[in-house]
């Protein structure tokens, strides 16, 4: 299935476009060092690719430029509750084609299909409430603050002393020597979607 925006286009995740991360840019900054994705073996993506096409629950779509063809990311949805209709957002963009306006044309797409086309209901999401980039994107889209917690970081070695982190540092916990991120956990459902109007 293809799904057509203006500057990007999207398609069912297959093994070729998972093997493409591999041509992506590096992060320097080692709070979002999950996002280094092409830092993976080929193997490793392999392993990744059938991890998120492992359930029924899960469906995520390949995001292609429309200029050059690129494979620049992935979006898609997880733990899909049919009964309930509703599911967990997730994107990852190429650190190449960041703020370029990608990530929200491709929610926005993703968004419009299961909203309009799947009939679903809610749609949350979970955020480092340190990655401002992201909370913008989403706020444009419409998605609502709806609580706050800590987990566990993924990356246990940043240095708040470094002054490249220090002015993250309100945005975490350290307890029993462990370093907790602060979330946030927001919604948005199929009405206030259709009332949004036009993303520019």
């Amino acid at each position: 299935m293809k799904i057509e925006g203006k500057k990007i286009w999207l398609k069912d995740l297959e093994l070729e476009d998972a093997l493409k991360i591999k041509e992506w840019g590096v992060i320097d900054n080692a709070l979002f060092c999950d996002y280094n994705l092409s830092q993976l073996t080929i193997d490793e993506l392999k392993t990744w690719f059938i991890l998120k096409k492992r359930s029924m629950k899960k469906r995520y779509f390949a995001i292609y430029t429309k200029d050059d063809n690129s494979m620049i990311g992935y979006v898609g949805l997880k733990n899909i509750n049919r009964l309930l209709s509703k599911g967990v957002l997730g994107i990852v963009l190429d650190p190449n084609y960041i703020n370029g306006g990608y990530g929200t044309e491709s929610i926005d797409l993703l968004l419009n299909y299961y909203f309009n086309k799947k009939n679903m209901l809610k749609v949350i999401l979970e955020v480092n409430a340190f990655n401002k980039r992201a909370l913008h994107v989403y706020e444009k889209l419409g998605f609502k603050f709806e609580a706050e917690y800590l987990e566990d970081f993924e990356n246990q070695n940043i240095d708040f002393k470094d002054s490249f982190y220090k002015d993250y540092e309100d945005y975490f916990v350290i307890y029993n020597g462990l370093i907790y991120s602060k979330i946030y956990l927001m919604k948005l459902d199929s009405w206030s979607f259709k009332q949004r109007g036009e993303i520019e």
